[in-house]
């Protein structure tokens, strides 16, 4: 009995590894991880080349650590482990105060911001377009009084500054100094996704109409959705935080029609710049004009403006909703997935306007402004 005793440990964590793999070997496996909004690996395709190449191993890792027995249960310990260990720091998304989770300063470039602003001026001046800009500031920037103490640097300064420097006769509109106002105030980011809130898009858009001398007296009916977890939860791994609300702002007055239009698929057509369809997702964030899509043409055939390009991430979706009052037609483009001349879409179209709008992690990663050229 005493031997037996001795080798407890041993033979409790061999057993232990063969319920996992059992359970591995055995349990249905997932396509889609609801927590980290993704679809999760295949198997991998087992072949004499792609042992060679080291692709089956990479691959076949890939394969055990998505489909893991516990996955999210594990993850979760291991991202409050290191939240106990203070390790929160240096981790992919920080656990803030009052609830935010926020995500660390991307790896952005002053020169790749540098070389897209100039890309988006030249292309502005050979169409002869009446151009502006927004860039939209890091959730950590503005609400840097609840990151932990030792996170890592925003730079965001140094992004929008050069934007500006570099912008030439494009109309800069900056949101630090508002935005800073009135953080206390409202809510701009939501507490699990690095977006801006609902409200904080109404906030970008006061600063666009006002620059271009529009009125926003519309009025709005807002419908709220609970139950929204968005990509800092996905990817923080913290899954006890409380999910954020999503706030559709209806305009009472707003007669639209939207067309997703993708090379090579049908037409998909709304009569709402909510796509209500998306809230049965698990990922609810593309209630906004069905999230990210080549080109998106919206028509409103009773507004007194005339026809806006939108260059742009995913920060437009929500904002875009509030534009669409303003203009006959916006054509919204997401340059990481146009590959038509833009050119030729602005003369066919009778195009006038042009809007860049990012966020500063895109404007100093992404270099899809070739394709302007």
């Amino acid at each position: 009995m005493k031997n037996i005793k001795k080798y407890m440990p041993s033979i409790a964590f061999l057993l232990a590894i063969f319920i996992f793999f059992g359970a591995f070997l055995f349990a249905p496996k997932k396509e889609f991880s609801e927590n980290e909004k993704r679809i999760l690996s295949k198997a991998p395709e087992i072949s004499f080349e792609n042992l060679a190449n080291g692709k089956l191993t990479k691959d076949f890792e890939t394969y055990v650590s998505d489909h893991f027995p516990l996955r999210d249960f594990f993850v979760g310990v291991q991202s409050y482990f290191d939240l106990l260990c203070g390790r929160n720091g240096a981790a992919e998304v920080y656990y803030c105060k009052d609830g935010y989770l926020i995500s660390a300063p991307a790896d952005v470039s002053v020169e790749t911001t540098e070389s897209n602003v100039k890309a988006f001026k030249t292309f502005a001046e050979k169409n002869k377009l009446d151009a502006t800009m927004i860039v939209v500031p890091s959730a950590g920037y503005v609400m840097e009084k609840v990151l932990p103490s030792n996170h890592k640097n925003f730079i965001d300064d140094e992004i929008i500054n050069t934007a500006k420097e570099n912008c030439g006769n494009i109309t800069f509109i900056d949101l630090r100094e508002d935005f800073e106002n009135i953080k206390n105030d409202v809510q701009l980011y939501y507490k699990t996704d690095h977006h801006l809130t609902s409200a904080g898009a109404y906030e970008m858009y006061k600063a666009f109409a006002e620059s271009k001398g529009f009125s926003t007296s519309a009025e709005y009916d807002i419908e709220t959705v609970e139950g929204f977890y968005g990509t800092a939860y996905s990817k923080g791994g913290f899954w006890l935080s409380n999910p954020d609300s999503i706030e559709l702002w209806h305009n009472k007055k707003l007669d639209v029609k939207v067309e997703i239009i993708e090379t090579g698929k049908e037409t998909v057509t709304n009569d709402s710049v909510f796509f209500k369809n998306q809230l049965e997702n698990a990922d609810k964030y593309p209630v906004f004009l069905d999230g990210n899509h080549s080109l998106v043409k919206i028509t409103n055939p009773d507004a007194k403006g005339g026809k806006l390009l939108v260059l742009k991430d995913s920060f437009a979706h929500c904002f875009t909703g509030f534009l669409a009052e303003q203009y006959s037609e916006i054509y919204m483009v997401d340059m990481r997935y146009y590959r038509t001349s833009l050119t030729e879409l602005v003369t066919e179209n009778s195009i006038s306007e042009v809007l860049y709008l990012y966020g500063t992690d895109n404007l100093g990663t992404d270099t899809n402004s070739v394709w302007l050229q």
